[in-house]
């Protein structure tokens, strides 16, 4: 089995990065030693600036691995699906892990910002090889029925709901997480 590079790319606002510091430890010691997780701090993100972070994610990219594999926390989630869909770099994605992501497409209420992006985006996302959304029914910044949209724009995604996980989903082992991304690796 090769190793797998793994990004984590982290929420969004001020101390994000070290916010979600525990779940990207977790996720390093779980996964390893098969998998490599990177976890760069994202100015854009912490500034909430789009056009920022697309510069730094588009160089966090250019380097990555194959097959690579992203694991997204937020408004890191829906910013990746924006530049996947408007950028469609170079790249094969073997999945990408979607962790209480706001709904952001214009037609919601949460689509107004530069981070918004179009109803039908997921038509110009490049290959994917699986995706999977998470979202817990008590989180405590983004709305549960988030989730069910984002469904509905990614009918293929494997849906996994959760009631005890709260936003950043690092108080509680997250293993679901864990054997998707196994899933993965033992079909590559």
């Amino acid at each position: 089995m090769q190793n797998h590079q793994i990004l984590f790319v982290q929420g969004a606002g001020e101390g994000a990065h070290a916010e979600d510091q525990a779940l990207a430890t977790y996720l390093t010691h779980a996964v390893a030693p098969d998998c490599t997780v990177r976890y760069p701090r994202f100015a854009g993100l912490e500034d909430v600036a789009y056009e920022v972070w697309k510069t730094e994610i588009a160089a966090e990219l250019r380097s990555f691995g194959k097959p690579g594999i992203v694991v997204a926390h937020s408004l890191g989630g829906a910013a990746m699906l924006k530049y996947l869909s408007e950028q469609r770099p170079e790249l094969s994605l073997a999945g990408l892990f979607l962790v209480g992501t706001p709904y952001k497409c214009v037609d919601g209420e949460w689509g107004s910002d530069d981070f918004a992006m179009p109803v039908d985006f997921a038509s110009a996302l490049p290959r994917i090889g699986a995706i999977f959304l998470y979202h817990s029914a008590d989180d405590e910044w983004v709305p549960f029925p988030h989730l069910a949209r984002w469904a509905e724009k990614l009918p293929a995604a494997t849906v996994r709901p959760f009631t005890d996980r709260g936003h950043s989903f690092s108080k509680l082992a997250f293993p679901e997480l864990i054997a998707d991304i196994r899933s993965l690796r033992q079909g590559s």
